[in-house]
């Protein structure tokens, strides 16, 4: 630490005290790399004036003292800490016994939050660390992070500031979830994303993590969360910094959820807080993957947010990190996807690639059929095609290290080109239906939205844009709708196919029809955890058909009835109901 004192030598005693003046010297170099030590000896005879000026000299000489922000690049270590400067502005400091992060200094400003440090999950607790520099071309300074089940590496560039990472998680440590937790000081860093950002005098709505201000305008953390898919570059600023997640083509492979999962990006209440989720039990649909998790990176600016592509992961190719599976040991798919009944039109494309260890995903520009995979782990995978977000086609293949698959993938949903009427369109998405614009960013009780209350429809007047992309079995059940039939459509049995992306607390619907005929109720395949209250409609996306006899329908206007069913008691409150997400609607 920096030594700053005042000695007083009285015959043979002596009194050593640091002048209060300086304190605030010494919290600055608290995280510096470069110590100094400043002695002044004072006659107990000199005068007070003497004493003034002596300390003066003291501050002016410790100010000078303080290198400026650009400090080499290189580390030091000591006092249960790692001290790294990347040799452009940015320093941080970690502890050796736990790994974490307990300084971000960016051009002389300390970003880090100070009552809680930034690092994996909350905190690894105990683990084993070491730093070295490898010999690379780069000298890249390397620090692994050990404890059973988990090992985080931690990789600093010469004059590039940015923080290069990546997760080995094994089955060997369970964990509820897996995230990567920048803790940043609100004061320095003031900007977060709007719809998780808590502001002064909010009060909780749901749980302790939705929050409400007095105006009705609702605030979580679940609000920042963005699919996947589109989700390679995002952080948080204020005018002079910026922090950012940067994820490489390769940063979700070992998640779950597919490329439209979403999961929390931002929390700006006490911290500035930036997280890269990896795995998460928030509306969870698969198992979670183990091996690697990465690489990602937390990249800091002058303000503004780096492209995906200015960050070059490429090095991570000669490491030989634990798990990592170089390009060398991948192969990949190009294929052409077949639509003979133009069941895609022009709407937008993804194709998946999944298997229990890994998945991966490809964009699709609209009205294009050829697409080539990312670089893949060697094994068997099941590629699925995506209309938006509704799967319409699937094939299975095996992947080889070295090798490039050739396979084409046909739209096999079989969708029935003209009903008899339909609400809504088929994409896997409620898009189009009323409140959809806003469930991504706000509780479905927050007063932007427009009313929810049960709905009687009438097709051919009605537009889309009034039915709910949601029912909640006490908020706006039952849904009426109404229609007519010739005396043709009446002399077949009919279906009435329910597309829906989620359901909640094992929701589904019941279909009345004309009063007199109910469909059988099928099964729920809800998610167990919250889904559309925090911003979520994708969950187990499911067909349902109900098949409606020619007894049941009359020539003229029919009606049918939709309301909510569930074994479940509604005891968390009105909006954590019973509920299901609409996609579309048809009778065939």
């Amino acid at each position: 630490m920096l030594h700053v004192v005042h000695e007083h030598r009285m015959g043979d005693s002596e009194v050593t005290y640091l002048h209060p003046l300086l304190r605030p010297l010494l919290d600055q170099r608290a995280h510096s790399p470069t110590f100094c030590a400043i002695q002044v000896h004072l006659q107990p005879s000199q005068s007070s004036s003497m004493r003034l000026l002596a300390t003066a000299l003291i501050i002016v000489s410790a100010i000078t003292a303080v290198p400026s922000a650009a400090t080499n690049f290189g580390y030091t270590t000591g006092s249960d800490k790692y001290i790294i400067s990347t040799g452009k502005g940015l320093t941080v400091t970690m502890k050796q016994s736990t790994c974490d992060i307990t300084s971000i200094n960016y051009n002389g400003k300390e970003l880090q939050y100070k009552s809680k440090a930034t690092h994996v999950n909350s905190g690894l607790g105990k683990i084993t660390s070491s730093i070295k520099t490898l010999s690379d071309s780069k000298k890249t300074i390397r620090v692994i992070c050990k404890k059973t089940g988990l090992e985080q590496t931690y990789l600093f560039r010469p004059n590039e500031n940015v923080i290069y990472m990546g997760t080995h998680h094994s089955n060997d440590l369970v964990l509820p979830e897996l995230r990567f937790l920048a803790r940043l000081d609100k004061s320095v860093v003031n900007t977060g994303i709007t719809e998780a950002t808590i502001e002064s005098g909010m009060t909780a709505i749901e749980a302790e993590d939705i929050v409400q201000n007095s105006k009705g305008l609702t605030r979580s953390k679940y609000y920042s969360a963005v699919p996947f898919i589109d989700n390679a570059v995002y952080g948080v600023k204020s005018n002079a910094v910026g922090a950012y997640f940067v994820i490489s083509d390769l940063g979700y492979e070992t998640s779950s959820g597919g490329p439209f999962f979403r999961d929390i990006n931002n929390k700006l209440d006490v911290s500035n807080e930036l997280t890269f989720y990896m795995n998460s039990d928030h509306t969870r649909t698969e198992y979670y993957r183990y091996g690697f998790h990465g690489p990602y990176a937390l990249a800091f600016t002058n303000g503004a947010a780096p492209s995906a592509s200015s960050l070059d992961f490429s090095f991570f190719q000669d490491l030989g990190l634990t798990g990592f599976v170089p390009s060398a040991k991948r192969g990949k798919m190009t294929g052409t996807i077949t639509d003979s009944k133009d069941v895609l039109g022009n709407s937008d494309v993804v194709v998946g690639f999944s298997n229990a260890a890994a998945q991966y995903w490809v964009k699709v520009a609209a009205g294009k059929k050829t697409f080539t995979s990312p670089l893949m782990k060697a094994g068997h995978y099941t590629a699925t095609v995506y209309k938006k977000q509704l799967a319409v086609g699937t094939a299975s293949y095996l992947i080889n290290a070295g090798a490039t698959k050739t396979q084409s993938i046909s739209v096999s949903l079989n969708m029935t080109s003209k009903p008899i009427w339909r609400i809504g369109a088929w994409d896997g998405t409620p898009e189009g239906f009323l409140n959809a614009d806003r469930i991504y960013r706000s509780h479905p009780s927050d007063s932007r939205m427009k009313p929810w209350k049960p709905l009687n429809f009438t097709i051919g007047t009605d537009k889309d844009e009034i039915f709910p992309m949601a029912m909640f079995r006490a908020v706006n059940d039952p849904i009426t709708i109404n229609f007519k039939l010739t005396k043709e459509q009446v002399s077949k049995d009919r279906t009435l196919k329910l597309g829906i992306p989620l359901a909640q607390s094992n929701g589904r619907c019941s279909v009345t029809v004309n009063t007199k005929f109910q469909a059988k109720v099928p099964l729920s395949a809800a998610v167990k955890t919250r889904g559309v209250t925090r911003g979520v409609t994708l969950g187990k996306y499911t067909f349902y058909d109900y098949a409606i006899p020619k007894t049941a329908l009359v020539e003229g206007p029919n009606q049918i009835v939709l309301s909510i069913v569930s074994g479940n008691k509604d005891t968390m409150g009105k909006w954590l109901s019973a509920s299901v997400v609409f996609d579309a609607l048809e009778l065939v």
